[in-house]
């Protein structure tokens, strides 16, 4: 009896978690929010045994067939979602915009960026003069901390923490560290090393900078990588106090392989003529920012805006991409092969794979440095070069351009 019982209890436990396995990819399948263009019928296909309802226009649609949606005045509405029509799954956004146009770029870039305060990438070990080891701040801070104020002052370069470090001679300082976004104090004791300095054993980073390509400009705004800026060491998404947009060249291409992917060697130009803007932001879509001098942009830019194509006009099959790695400004083509509408993929909405022969004769496929590149599909820009798969340069994935432009 007592066995008959205990696989009973197997048999539904198994049973729950498979349906509740079935309701969270559900949910993936479907974004967070939907963005259609006001007075236009916007066409989707989910394939989900759903139903959805819109009370302010009372529509309805089952979602295991491809359906229409007659779009609305320009607002916000809510979409009810429900599996089997019955179960609750997940209120959607439905968001009725004017149609948005940008200019699509596909130039390299320079990106210099300051961190808001001085990021940690590591503790270490520090030798003192009695030939000691020790860890100052090995307990206390951690890596992808921002030191923003030592002992109240605040600071934002790292020869500032050096300098009231050597001062505090070997005196506790007291740092206020920024940690998951929650200010905290924490009081290190700097030791007096062999050199005859003293130290806290703290690696630290004040600014960043590398190439990247600028995706699209509209009057006054850009975007640009469609990813966001990562510290290489702690690989957390950097938090900017201050950036530039600068205009840059590439001097060479290293091209990618099977597990070895590419990249672009370039030079960034620093002189009062090579300032194209601000960075205002850095977003796991992707910089953001505003545009000072667009005449700094490279002459083969074409300053003509096309629209932008939502995430449920991006299609299977032919698509370009906008570059001028080579030094000429070209449409390369790809093919588009698969398409994650759910959110669960914010930098990788669709799957990419690059046939045009002479951009594989140039590159491989999609290199480092080509991120931001935009892709333009039917007269549209459809979103953004983000990733390269790493066994296999010619694939990539894309972001789609409503995410960057959410940012």
């Amino acid at each position: 009896m007592k066995r008959k019982f205990c696989l009973y209890m197997m048999f539904f436990s198994t049973l729950f978690l498979a349906g509740w396995g079935w309701l969270e990819y559900y949910k993936t399948c479907i974004p967070n929010e939907i963005q259609v263009i006001a007075g236009n019928q916007e066409d989707f296909d989910f394939s989900i045994p759903a139903s959805a309802t819109v009370e302010e226009s009372n529509q309805q649609w089952n979602l295991q067939q491809p359906f229409t949606m007659t779009a609305w005045n320009t607002g916000s509405y809510e979409m009810e979602v429900r599996l089997f029509g019955v179960i609750p799954l997940k209120t959607v956004q439905v968001e009725a915009i004017e149609e948005a146009y940008v200019i699509p770029c596909g130039c390299p870039v320079g990106i210099y960026m300051e961190t808001e305060g001085i990021m940690v990438i590591d503790t270490g070990v520090i030798t003192d003069a009695n030939g000691v080891e020790q860890s100052p701040a090995g307990t206390v801070l951690q890596s992808g901390d921002y030191i923003q104020a030592i002992n109240g002052i605040y600071v934002t370069e790292k020869e500032q923490l050096i300098e009231s470090i050597q001062e505090s001679q070997g005196n506790d300082v007291i740092l206020t560290v920024n940690r998951n976004n929650q200010a905290i104090e924490v009081r290190v004791t700097p030791v007096l090393a062999m050199d005859g300095d003293y130290k806290a054993g703290i690696w630290v980073r004040d600014d960043m900078q590398g190439i990247g390509t600028l995706t699209y400009v509209t009057e006054d705004r850009f975007g640009a990588l469609g990813h966001g800026v990562n510290d290489v060491d702690t690989g957390k998404l950097v938090e900017l106090e201050d950036g530039e947009l600068r205009a840059a060249s590439i001097l060479g291409i290293t091209k990618g392989t099977s597990g070895s992917p590419g990249s672009v060697a370039g030079i960034i130009d620093y002189s009062e003529n090579g300032y194209l803007g601000t960075i205002e932001k850095n977003t796991e879509c992707g910089i953001v920012g505003r545009v000072e001098y667009l005449d700094a942009l490279p002459d083969e830019v074409d300053r003509t805006a096309v629209p932008i194509a939502l995430k449920q006009e991006v299609e299977l099959g032919t698509a370009y991409i906008r570059s001028n790695i080579s030094g000429e400004m070209k449409d390369y083509e790809i093919q588009i092969t698969d398409i994650h509408l759910g959110d669960a993929h914010t930098t990788k909405g669709f799957e990419i794979q690059v046939t045009d022969p002479e951009l594989l004769e140039l590159t491989g496929g999609i290199i480092q440095g080509m991120s931001g590149s935009p892709i333009l599909q039917n007269g549209k820009v459809v979103g953004a070069v983000t990733h390269v798969f790493v066994n296999d340069a010619t694939k990539g994935y894309g972001i789609f351009i409503e995410k960057m432009l959410g940012q």
